[in-house]
């Protein structure tokens, strides 16, 4: 594996914004003489690249040591540009909105401009990374062979909106947390903000079954800390960055679809498979389903899996056979 980094100068967000911006990308696997062998993989909420590995990870059924497989941080998640890491004026919550639409114009920059591809096999990814699928797969359908959005919409729901908007709350009522001037971690809120989010990763079928116990859990009170391992890794401005990048997804809004969330959906002409989980409680299989419908060449396939939203993270045995196959169906078409 490989670690890089993609300096981008001036670039101006969909709010006008204009920030120099950093996109560091891990590279597996070496591309072809013609080039033509590259899949893009995109992170999801809170993760790295070394998390998105799980997505891709050698099986009985996947080997991709003949691609060349580029994983692309996403703005804010603490790696890429973010509040954490960006100097001033655009440090902490200064840092500006950079949509799902922004994002994927710098990875476009990216794949494009600095590693000179002109063709994509497959943009895939879970979560955030299944929104970045979408939108690559609308704006640039032409030079992408297929996507994979695993456990991810094409814009985000109101019902998921609003999800994030408690998690968020959560953060925010902490006086520690100060508007985002923070000196120090804002425990209450990140505790908080961990409680809130366990409740909803997870299916109801999880409790009910006690399968935390398969992810070495003892009792339910054990998921909170499972979760604040989880995002503790990330500074409470860096979430909340992320988080406005998932509340704001719509892959219609743009100048080039003016709103029209159909005419979006049509124009993904590459090739798809979209993976929801038949137990996530805020991307939906009926969201799924409504998205596949206006696509012309996409194929709904639902993970089935009790795990809840985690079922398409790779870290489920039935969530990853399902990708594996998914993955190995889209590079053989």
């Amino acid at each position: 594996m490989q670690l890089s980094d993609c300096l981008i100068k001036d670039f101006t967000t969909q709010n006008g914004e204009t920030i120099d911006i950093n996109l560091v990308y891990a590279k597996h696997g070496e591309l072809s003489a013609t080039r033509d062998n590259a899949i893009l993989v995109v992170t999801s909420y809170s993760a790295t690249h070394e998390d998105a590995e799980a997505l891709f990870a050698r099986s009985d059924v996947l080997d991709l040591s003949g691609h060349c497989v580029i994983v692309v941080n996403m703005l804010s998640n603490s790696l890429s540009s973010s509040p954490s890491n960006t100097p001033p004026p655009w440090d902490g919550p200064r840092f500006p909105l950079c949509t799902v639409h922004d994002n994927v114009r710098a990875q476009h920059q990216l794949i494009t401009q600095e590693l000179g591809l002109e063709r994509l096999r497959l943009v895939m990814g879970f979560s955030m990374g299944g929104l970045h699928s979408f939108e690559w797969g609308a704006q640039h359908s032409d030079m992408v062979d297929a996507i994979l959005p695993i456990c991810g919409a094409a814009r985000v729901s109101k019902h998921n909106w609003f999800f994030l908007e408690g998690v968020k709350s959560a953060l925010l009522a902490d006086p520690e947390f100060n508007n985002g001037e923070y000196t120090a971690r804002p425990e209450m809120g990140m505790q908080a903000f961990a409680t809130v989010y366990g409740g909803w990763v997870f299916s109801q079928e999880f409790f009910r079954k006690e399968l935390f116990k398969d992810l070495g859990m003892e009792k339910t009170h054990d998921v909170i800390g499972f979760m604040k391992d989880y995002f503790y890794r990330r500074e409470a401005n860096d979430l909340l960055g992320m988080l406005a990048t998932w509340q704001a997804a719509d892959i219609s809004d743009n100048g080039r679809f003016g709103g029209d969330f159909d005419k979006a959906l049509q124009a993904i002409t590459s090739r798809a498979i979209v993976m929801p989980g038949k137990t996530d409680l805020y991307f939906r299989v009926a969201d799924s389903d409504y998205e596949v419908s206006r696509m012309p060449n996409a194929e709904l396939r639902v993970i089935d899996s009790d795990l809840g939203h985690i079922a398409g993270s790779g870290l489920d045995p039935i969530g990853k056979a399902d990708i594996d196959q998914a993955i190995v169906d889209l590079l053989d078409t």
